[in-house]
């Protein structure tokens, strides 16, 4: 059968620091601030007018009060590595910090409900050796113990370093480099409920033995009595499966009962009867390899907080594992799945929740956590709404024209589902053009059509985007609320990969996107994408993208990005308070070589210093603006405010301020250091003596523009500190900012690496006073670390230089210089 390719990342290059972190000390008196209702959620949890409305509501620890020395620790920059942080995965990028006995994050209970029922996402240390641990912590309610939670650390902290980039297998501690540090763990509480107005904290007790708890957020409801079994159905115990109750905390028990026969045989009576399949209270362990197959039934359960299916997979496995469920024109309603797995792959046991097809498909009130993906979902006429998805190791639900064999994916609709801390997309429409099968033949598909992505929260993917648009046409991606991505982009419109289908028509509206975008791979990716290459791909069609009244705030880096793309229309819609530019036409890693766009009526405010409401960086590219309301573009000016002083070094980093065709031109920016320029140009980390930035990337055509005092005029020796791995014939020239040659072409050696560097020397004569100079790259394939201009030791500064060439060597006596009047002194060059 063809191999299903699911979406993977692209590595291009590493850096090695993290992003800064801010701890601040709240006193146990500061005044309380709890979230209020759905209308005016917390900025981490929703919008009033986008994303999912929940039976729950969610407490950002950092809105909690901190007692006792507790900290809250946020991102307070865009990273400058592309590693993870915990504040870079938490909800709201901040956390409360708890290592202390008795600290604690108090709030209190102003749903106006009684809360029975308590989801805690939260962050205990791994093991030494890895794998993880168990640990408690004391729920209070009122300031008196209610009960202790079980936390634990054995489904999270997997390791990049040492070559494990953007991978989830690697357990070992030793090898740094951390991610997935969030994990959820939910609880009825214990005893009466907590009232409305009540307080109630998280404390850790000298009983709770882990050295420190983060606590991100607290989910709170009131949840409806269980569901009685309804007519006409089978329940999965009349079959023999058996309920095992005891907490799993991250781990099967190893007492339970395997029950995937039992209910196997009830879903064939069920088919065979026209029942429905009943999965009451309790957990049911299905373990092994194997999973679940049925059409054509419904199969309900007692509510999501009481029926279980727990997948339990011997780990390390080898076997690869189809999904728990595999589905066909099934109905799928209120009940949990479950899964022992440790991380995104066979050998970590970690298959997917649920694989669907048929026609007229539903998934309703469905809790998934700790799977391969939530949903991986094809069909036509299907819908997956009102469910949950956290702490899954890949995507969340994924709508697509390949599951279980099929080649269509046709009228699918997401709806009010709340997705969290995803290791790849929350939510993805997923077009598959081919795929090749193990012969070498290539399986096509139809693309998709007519999708429907609405009134959904999608919020700290670790390892994917908030919603994905990848290929196919007609589709709808409204009212959905995005926040916290912590390596990608946050909503993006594009193509996925080279066997997918080309992006013919899309809508994207209404969408709100917050402190989205990431620095996967030292990208710098924007919150909101419109074009190829979004998977590292820079190929196929993206087409008739209608972007409108989308509000994207606080992002990493740009706002809005595009790149090869044609006919999109961008607008009315609102960047606020952009990491880097607001909108920008082929920003870094993201080429548009051509394209085109109608950019009209839309708004950028809050822009930092250095950056611009618009850039484009593209040549090819068309983009055509009217009635937009943004600041005008700064004038070029000396980097920093203050121009480099001549005698002295200036440094190739320190190019003018005033963007695109105006301080630069640049036909790709390819740039790393995104912390130390906001434009992303062609910048990248120095190995070079004293550290820093040096300019790289160079191409023919491409210009830096620097604005210097001079202090005095005169001759200056002209040192350029280079690298480059090929000698370079005409590499460069410094001109004027009339665009006269000032030093001829200059010819750099080789050095034998991009950070193995070399001085290069010439002459430059210059006028006093303020002026600007360019550094012309002729020809590419060298870096550029600085410029440093010291008055010439050999040839006087006020006189000409007299140089005799004779041509060939020559026998003289005697050689006679007739000198002007204007000369004062005479020196003889070595």
């Amino acid at each position: 059968m063809p191999t299903i390719l699911r979406p993977r990342r692209l590595a291009v290059a590493v850096v090695a620091t993290v992003g800064a972190l801010c701890v601040s000390v709240l006193p146990a008196a500061a005044t309380q601030q709890s979230p209020p209702a759905k209308a005016a959620a917390h900025p981490a949890t929703g919008s009033p007018t986008t994303g999912a409305t929940t039976p729950f509501e969610v407490y950002e620890a950092e809105t909690g009060t901190p007692t006792a020395g507790a900290v809250v620790r946020s991102l307070t920059s865009a990273p400058t590595t592309q590693y993870s942080s915990a504040a870079l995965e938490a909800s709201g990028h901040s956390y409360v910090h708890l290592d202390g006995t008795g600290q604690s994050v108090q709030w209190t209970n102003t749903t106006g409900r009684p809360i029975s029922f308590l989801n805690v996402r939260a962050s205990v240390p791994d093991s030494a050796s890895g794998g993880g641990t168990t640990a408690t912590l004391n729920l209070y309610v009122d300031g008196v113990f209610r009960q202790a939670l079980n936390l634990n650390s054995l489904q999270s902290w997997v390791y990049e370093g040492n070559g494990n980039y953007n991978t989830s297998d690697n357990q070992n501690p030793a090898d740094g480099d951390p991610r997935v540090f969030w994990d959820e763990s939910h609880t009825f509480v214990t005893g009466s409920p907590i009232p409305a107005g009540a307080t109630f904290s998280l404390r850790k007790d000298s009983a709770d033995s882990a050295s420190f708890y983060d606590i991100d957020s607290v989910d709170v409801e009131n949840p409806p009595a269980p569901q009685a079994q309804p007519a006409n159905s089978i329940s999965i115990t009349s079959c023999g499966a058996v309920a095992d109750n005891n907490p799993t905390n991250g781990a099967a028990d190893s007492q339970s009962v395997d029950s995937r026969a039992a209910i196997q045989n009830c879903i064939d009576q069920a088919e065979q009867q026209g029942k429905i399949l009943w999965i009451p209270q309790g957990t049911f362990y299905v373990k092994g390899t194997a999973g679940l197959n049925a059409q054509g039934i419904t199969i309900a359960g007692a509510g999501l907080w009481y029926s279980t299916v727990y997948r339990d997979v011997p780990v390390p496995n080898s076997t690869p594992l189809a999904a728990l469920f595999d589905l066909t024109s099934c109905t799928v309603r209120d009940f949990h799945i479950d899964a022992n797995a440790v991380s995104r792959s066979t050998i970590g046991g970690d298959g997917g929740a649920m694989d669907t097809t048929g026609t007229d498909w539903l998934a309703d009130g469905i809790w998934t956590q700790h799977t391969m993906s939530g949903f991986w979902a094809s069909g036509t006429g299907g819908t997956v709404k009102n469910s949950r998805l956290t702490s899954v190791w890949a995507d969340g639900i994924n709508v697509n024209n390949v599951s279980l064999g099929a080649d269509t994916g046709n009228d699918l609709t997401v709806t009010d589902n709340f997705v969290r801390g995803t290791g790849d997309d929350a939510i993805a429409i997923n077009s598959v053009n081919y795929n090749t099968n193990s012969d070498g033949s290539k399986t096509y598909y139809n693309p998709m059509t007519n999708v429907t992505v609405s009134d959904n929260t999608s919020i700290a993917p670790w390892g994917g985007k908030g919603v994905g648009i990848y290929g196919g046409s007609g589709h709808q991606v409204k009212d959905n609320y995005i926040s916290d991505t912590a390596r990608y982009i946050g909503l993006g419109a594009g193509r996925f990969g080279v066997n997918g289908s080309d992006l013919l028509s899309a809508t994207v509206t209404g969408n709100t996107v917050v402190r989205s975008g990431g620095n996967a791979y030292s990208q710098g990716q924007p919150a909101l994408h419109i074009g190829n290459g979004g998977d590292g791909q820079n190929v196929g069609t993206v087409d008739k993208v209608t972007v409108t009244g989308n509000t994207v705030t606080d992002s990493l880096y740009d706002g809005i990005g595009f790149s090869t793309s044609t006919s999109t229309l961008l607008q009315d819609n609102t960047v606020n308070s952009p990491g880097r530019n607001g909108i920008s036409v082929s920003p870094p890693f993201y080429p548009a070589p051509t394209g085109s766009a109608t950019i009209t009526g839309n708004t950028v405010t809050g822009l930092a210093p250095g950056t611009s409401a618009f850039v484009d960086n593209s040549t090819g590219f068309t983009a055509t603006l009217s009635d937009n309301h943004w600041p005008p573009p700064a004038p070029e000016g000396p980097y920093g405010g203050t121009p480099a002083a001549v005698p002295g070094t200036v440094q190739a980093e320190d190019y003018d301020t005033g963007g695109q065709g105006v301080a630069y031109n640049v036909t790709s920016v390819n740039g790393n250091a995104n912390s130390y320029r906001a434009d992303g140009v062609d910048l990248d980390n120095t190995s070079d003596t004293g550290g820093g930035y040096n300019l790289g990337w160079t191409g023919a055509g491409q210009w830096f523009r620097y604005t210097v005092d001079v202090a005095t005029a005169g001759t200056y020796t002209l040192g350029l500190r280079v690298a480059a791995p090929s000698a370079v014939t005409g590499a460069l020239h410094l001109s004027d900012a009339s665009g006269t040659n000032l030093t001829g072409a200059v010819d750099l050696p080789a050095t034998g690496d991009w950070q193995t560097w070399s001085t290069v020397t010439t002459r430059v004569t210059l006028p006093a006073g303020r002026q600007v100079l360019t550094v012309d790259q002729d020809t590419g394939g060298w870096n550029i670390n600085y410029l440093a201009l010291a008055a010439s030791t050999d040839v006087p500064s006020t006189d000409p230089a007299v140089q005799v060439d004779l041509g060939s060597a020559r026998s003289a006596s005697r050689v006679v210089l007739q000198l002007p009047t204007t000369f004062t002194t005479l020196k003889q060059a070595a």
